[in-house]
């Protein structure tokens, strides 16, 4: 039995496809209930895949009882198969989590539900993998249009019948409506797509050629940044050249604690002409330049901050923020320059030794000298502040006395303090949030523009300021 050629737009269609599979056998129940009867699986409102399964009350099964408060890796795997197409399934770190017995014209049956990281399905063959379709969440883009068409044609055949003759004739519609943006990095063409058809919403990024799951994931980082909102990444499908889906896999979801309710503030324009049409030549320029520096200055621990950053408590949100420019302020000093007061390794070495022989000649215990010692190591790094000041020199853009006002008053909750006005607290996040922004659209040689979320701008936009120049309180 051959599986039939369908395209899959959406991680729920893949899901369905799942769940309508015929012909399923149980390699391996691991902590689940077995013999199992039916297995279901759906993903809840917060991207959690929740998987059920049936089996009668003499099942048994293998997990182990977990101590409270134990942390471990989980290597639970349930693996099915699919007798007719050949094709597997492995559903990977399960967690069974609820059991109840249901009782139904006398039948007795238990239903289990688990949470489950992945379900991951391959199809034995030697057919090729030529295009994949990374299914994603949150890229909703309600404040943009994206400027790429995607064309869409239906047709329907006809066929009228007199007496022993057939009349075939064929009716095509197509439907067209801006919803990509076309990308190309390193000879692979890719296509991000949002739009909606037949009441659904459809959120997904189509590769021509297989990329690995980290350069898709580099790529979708650096998206995330740009839009200014991040992409949630649910699993991705492959396909054949003649479109047979060879391979799929699902995540659970990962929503940085609030990302949905997050609005789009992306860093900077996206046109020239300032509408909310997105620009692909200027997109795919500053998806590039961003995809160029990613490895050099880790943006990946630098964006998995901002992120967190950005859905946290404007209390707390300060104090990350203030992180995540240290981070990338070190990353770039120590690889372009140096965050020492005395950069001479000759100069330093020589105070260093005299101030360690006089430590040595006090009349006090070795605990005593080892403290002071360590002080000696530790003395020859320059300040937060004049470290940011020296960041922001090296780059030639301005660092206003406002924002090295907010710079020094961002570790406030971080030491217990009250914050005595909120309002005041908030507007300084805004701008350690752009501040950030600004640093690594510089770094990047990503753009001459950044917008401005400190300032107020009009009732349609923020205010739109050159690179070089900072914010200021008017």
């Amino acid at each position: 039995m051959c599986e039939e050629i369908e395209l899959y737009f959406s991680e729920l269609e893949i899901i369905e496809y799942f769940n309508n599979q015929q012909g399923i056998e149980v390699i391996n129940a691991d902590v689940i209930y077995n013999p199992i009867q039916s297995i279901n699986i759906t993903r809840d409102s917060n991207l959690k895949i929740i998987l059920e399964t049936t089996s009668k009350i003499g099942a048994e099964t293998k997990a182990e009882t977990i101590p409270s408060g134990m942390v471990y890796t989980n290597t639970n795997e349930i693996i099915l198969k699919n007798k007719f197409s050949e094709r597997t399934f492995v559903l990977s770190s399960v967690t069974p989590y609820s059991c109840k017995i249901s009782i139904s014209n006398n039948n007795h049956e238990r239903i289990e539900l688990s949470s489950i990281d992945s379900i991951k399905s391959t199809l034995k063959t030697s057919i090729e993998e030529k295009y994949l379709i990374e299914f994603v969440s949150n890229m909703d883009m309600k404040n943009f249009i994206l400027s790429d068409d995607i064309s869409i044609n239906k047709s329907i055949n006809e066929t009228t019948t007199i007496g022993k003759i057939n009349f075939r004739d064929t009716t095509t519609n197509e439907m067209k409506s801006w919803g990509c943006i076309t990308n190309k990095i390193n000879n692979c063409s890719f296509h991000i797509c949002r739009y909606e058809k037949n009441s659904k919403i459809y959120q997904y990024i189509l590769y021509d050629k297989i990329i690995s799951d980290e350069e898709r994931k580099k790529i979708r980082e650096c998206i995330s940044f740009i839009l200014g909102k991040p992409i949630l990444y649910l699993g991705y499908c492959t396909y054949s050249e003649d479109f047979k889906m060879l391979s799929f896999e699902l995540k659970r979801g990962y929503d940085f604690k609030g990302a949905c309710t997050l609005a789009e503030l992306p860093p900077t324009i996206l046109n020239l002409n300032m509408s909310n049409i997105i620009d692909s030549n200027i997109f795919n320029n500053l998806l590039i330049s961003l995809y160029t520096n990613y490895d050099k200055y880790d943006f990946q621990h630098l964006f998995w901050m901002y992120w967190h950053a950005s859905t946290s408590h404007f209390y707390s949100a300060s104090v990350q923020f203030g992180g995540c420019i240290e981070s990338l302020q070190n990353l770039y000093l120590e690889k372009n320059s140096s965050g020492k007061i005395i950069e001479s390794k000759e100069i330093w070495n020589n105070f260093r030794s005299n101030n360690m022989d006089l430590i040595n000649k006090l009349c006090i215990n070795e605990s005593e000298k080892d403290l002071l010692k360590n002080k000696i190591n530790n003395i020859n790094i320059l300040p937060q502040q004049k470290l940011l000041e020296k960041l922001f020199d090296l780059l030639q853009i301005e660092l206003t006395e406002l924002e090295s006002k907010t710079w020094k008053q961002r570790n406030i909750p971080a030491h217990g303090k009250r914050v005595e006005n909120n309002i005041e607290y908030i507007r300084g996040v805004k701008i350690l949030r752009t501040l950030f922004n600004r640093l690594i659209l510089k770094i990047s040689s990503a753009s001459e523009y950044y917008f401005d979320y400190y300032s107020l701008g009009n009732e349609k936009s923020y205010n739109l300021r050159l690179l070089e120049d900072g914010i200021k309180d008017v």
